[in-house]
């Protein structure tokens, strides 16, 4: 009966919050699916509307580092705070769209809509390894695979199921904000599109913000040190130890965002030869592989001696398959694979660090290393941009520097695992 009520409690103070929570803040990383409607209607380049999702990125790190505090010490509040700011994010980029003002659009989706998510992101990460203590790894996957999943959700929302054209063999549709609100028609219409948005993801944020709860008791362990009194931010950036694992996530983070905000466009180009249909379901299954790794990655991860081993098979595995893709039409399959290992980053982080530094700061600790993702989302889809249409390498040069960088990464993580075995 204790271990039925237990479980009970588990599922309603963390599973199911966590999911609801980081599903829906993951819709940030469907905004390459109406970036061209918004260019489009504002009268605004694609790289400067597609500059919002790098600001959204750059202030999810920074929520994720710097409200840590407060996701330690109530997080009830966090989570209200950070659906505030998601869902205020949303309505101010749909009167940005309406007035068609790019400043209105960087402060909504950049600044609200990113802060917002880094704190929704990492509030469930600790109350969900609390209470599985023996399951670190899986517990903390479980709201970071739901937000990877999230991407999917929002995709399938604004354009529904769609495979093939009117006039093919095989056609197959289901309604979704696109057609509903017939953006297509009219593109000033996508304003509407967010508004749905909002109110479709405060529903279940409100709820997950009223349920989510940690465990009364709170089984503290230290690890390699850093307890409550010692921990700072500046004794932090001194060890070596979490400036591996920040640099792990900045060139694992900047890798996938050059590839993913530009999968659409790369897909498109002649020497590719996806059809529209195709190239949408290949969005859409992304963020599906992007939850698939995070399990699998972390599930394999809690049987490890070392868990860090993982992220040597992730980095090896992410190399080969760019380098395949300098055959053009492997770039979706590069794209799917790339999305599975850059969401096992994510879920075997904290783990790694939970190992390392105990749970007394993890929340702070996991933040901190997520600053790096800040950092990546100005730089990777910039750098992308840079070497595909300024620097005029094309697709094949965007390629071929995440191979270069991910064989940069491999090499960083050997340290990590030196340091995990000594």
């Amino acid at each position: 009966m204790e271990q039925t009520s237990l479980g009970f409690k588990r599922m309603v103070r963390a599973v199911i919050p966590a999911f609801l929570l980081a599903v829906s803040v993951g819709q940030i990383y469907a905004f390459t699916n109406f970036s061209d409607q918004i260019a489009g209607h504002i009268g605004e380049s694609k790289s400067a509307v597609q500059f919002a999702f790098s600001l959204g990125i750059f202030f999810l790190g920074m929520g994720a580092a710097f409200f840590g505090k407060i996701v330690e010490r109530n997080i009830r509040l966090s989570t209200i705070i950070g659906t505030t700011l998601f869902i205020s994010g949303l309505l101010v980029t749909a009167l940005g769209v309406r007035m068609k003002s790019l400043a209105l659009i960087y402060l909504g989706y950049g600044f609200l809509v990113g802060t917002g998510t880094g704190i929704i992101y990492i509030s469930p990460v600790k109350t969900m390894m609390l209470w599985f203590p023996n399951a670190k790894a899986i517990a903390a996957a479980v709201p970071i695979i739901s937000f990877g999943l999230g991407s999917t959700l929002s995709t399938l929302l604004y354009k529904g199921f769609g495979f093939g054209g009117p006039n093919s063999m095989f056609s197959m549709r289901f309604l979704g904000f696109y057609d509903f609100f017939g953006v297509e028609a009219c593109p000033g219409k996508i304003e509407s599109v967010f508004l749905a948005f909002a109110a479709f993801y405060l529903v279940p944020m409100a709820i997950a913000a009223f349920i989510l709860k940690k465990p009364k008791v709170e089984q503290m362990s230290f690890a390699h040190g850093l307890p409550q009194c010692e921990f700072t931010y500046v004794g932090l950036a001194k060890d070596t130890y979490f400036l591996r694992a920040w640099l792990f996530m900045f060139l694992n983070i900047s890798c996938g965002l050059c590839l993913i905000p530009l999968a659409k466009q790369m897909m498109k180009d002649p020497s590719v030869g996806y059809g529209e249909g195709l190239i949408t379901w290949i969005i859409a299954l992304s963020g599906l592989m992007n939850g698939g790794g995070r399990f699998l990655f972390a599930w394999w991860s809690d049987r490890l001696a070392h868990r860090v081993n993982i992220l040597l098979f992730i980095l090896s595995i992410s190399a080969g398959v760019m380098a395949a893709s300098w055959w053009p039409p492997l770039i979706g399959l590069a794209l799917l694979v790339i999305n599975a290992c850059y969401g096992a980053g994510f879920s075997v982080i904290p783990g790694i660090l939970a190992d390392h530094y105990g749970m007394t700061n993890i929340s702070k600790i996991h933040g901190a290393v997520l600053s790096a993702w800040g950092v990546a989302g100005l730089v990777g889809n910039q750098a992308a941009i840079l070497v595909s249409d300024k620097m005029g390498f094309g697709n094949m040069g965007v390629v071929t520097m995440l191979v270069i960088f991910y064989l940069l990464n491999l090499a960083n993580a050997y340290t990590l695992r030196r340091r995990a075995e000594v």
